[in-house]
C-alpha cells in the first residue's frame, strides 16, 4: 500500500464510515443516516484533495530503476537515467546503491542541492529529495529489505501542471452507492500477490473480505490492511473501466472492523490511483479477486488529461 500512497497521494479526505452494529438473519442493514450538509462539505473537500492528487502525479516526468552499483544521471541520452530537462548538465553525477543505502556522487561543477537548500559538495548518503535547478528527484522503495526494488522519480517545479490543479470529473453523489458491508475474516490472513505498472510484483496482506449487496446481488472485495491499520484498503475493477472510468482500477477506504461486524463502503469516494494521471508511477494493480461484475457508476471518472 505504501507505493500507492506515493507522492502524498493517500486518500486523504475520504470519509471514515460509522461502524454498524451487526444484525442476524437475511436482513441487510442500511448504512447509518447522514447529515446532508456535513456530508456535502466533506465531499467538496475530497474533490479539492483529488485535484491536488492529480496535479501531484501528473507533474511527474520520469521514473527509473536504481540497481546495485553506480547509475549515472544527466541529460546525455546514453546514460541509464536521462533527465528530460534541457537545463540539466550532460552528466550531473551518479547514484551508488549498496543494499538499502543510496549515495549521491555529484559530477564536478554540478550544482546539486537537497530540497532544503543544503548543497551536495561530495559523496553524500541520501537524506531526502534532491534538487537540480527546477528538477526534483525522489527516491522510492517498493518492497522490504534486500529484496526491495529502488526507483528514482522526477518532476519539474517549473512545469505548468505544478502550479495549476487539473480538472477532475466524478459521477454525481448517489446514495444507493453508499452501502453496508460485513467483514468476513479468513481463517488466517492471506498474502496477496499483485503485479505493478513497473513490471514487478508487490505483496499485500488481506485479513478477509467485505461482503455487500447491490441491487439484490451479493458482492465481495478482498480487504487489505497494514500492520496496526485502522482502515481497510480496496483496489477494485468494475464494468465502467472500459468506458467512463480509469481502465486500470479505482481505490476505496473503509473503517476496519472485527470479524462479523459491519462497516460502510461509500463508492461516491472511489478514487483514481496515481497511475491514472501519469505513466511515471509505482502503482500496484488490482488483485484478480477484486473484479466486480457490475458497473459502479459512482466516484471519480477517467482523467481527461492523460490518454489511455
Amino acid at each position: 500500500m505504501r507505493a500507492w500512497r506515493q507522492h502524498g497521494v493517500a486518500a486523504a479526505g475520504v470519509v471514515r464510515p460509522v461502524v454498524l452494529i451487526g444484525c442476524g438473519g437475511d436482513r441487510w442493514p442500511d448504512p447509518p443516516p447522514l447529515d446532508r450538509a456535513s456530508y456535502e462539505a466533506r465531499y467538496q473537500q475530497w474533490l479539492g484533495q483529488r485535484r491536488a492528487v492529480a496535479a501531484d502525479a501528473a507533474r511527474l516526468i520520469g521514473v527509473w530503476p536504481l540497481p546495485e552499483g553506480e547509475t549515472p544521471f544527466g541529460s546525455d541520452p546514453t546514460l541509464p537515467i536521462v533527465l528530460p530537462v534541457a537545463t540539466a548538465p550532460a552528466k550531473a553525477g551518479a547514484f551508488r546503491r549498496i543494499a538499502e543505502r543510496i549515495t549521491v556522487l555529484p559530477a564536478p561543477r554540478t550544482t546539486l542541492h537537497w530540497e532544503d537548500g543544503e548543497p551536495v559538495t561530495g559523496p553524500t548518503e541520501v537524506p531526502g529529495t534532491l534538487a537540480l535547478g527546477s528538477l526534483r528527484l525522489l527516491f522510492e522503495d517498493v518492497g522490504e529489505g534486500l529484496s526491495g526494488r529502488r526507483f528514482v522519480t522526477a518532476w519539474d517545479e517549473d512545469a505548468a501542471i505544478s502550479r495549476n490543479q487539473p480538472a477532475i470529473e466524478t459521477y454525481p453523489i448517489q446514495p444507493e452507492w453508499r452501502v453496508a458491508a460485513r467483514f468476513v475474516a479468513f481463517d488466517a490472513p492471506k498474502s496477496i500477490e499483485v503485479g505493478d505498472v513497473r513490471g514487478g510484483i508487490q505483496y499485500f496482506v488481506a485479513p478477509g473480505e467485505l461482503v455487500f449487496r447491490v441491487r439484490g446481488h451479493d458482492l465481495r472485495l478482498a480487504a487489505l490492511t497494514e500492520p496496526e491499520g485502522v482502515e481497510f484498503f480496496l483496489m477494485f475493477k468494475d464494468e465502467t473501466n472500459q468506458s467512463s472510468t480509469y481502465s486500470g482500477y479505482r481505490v476505496l477506504f473503509a473503517s476496519a472492523v472485527a470479524a462479523g461486524a459491519w462497516t460502510v463502503l461509500d463508492f461516491n469516494f472511489a478514487a483514481n490511483p496515481p497511475c491514472a494521471y501519469s505513466p511515471y508511477t509505482l502503482c500496484p494493480l488490482a488483485p484478480k479477486e477484486n473484479r466486480l461484475a457490475v458497473a459502479v457508476t459512482a466516484g471519480e471518472k477517467r482523467f481527461a488529461g492523460r490518454k489511455e
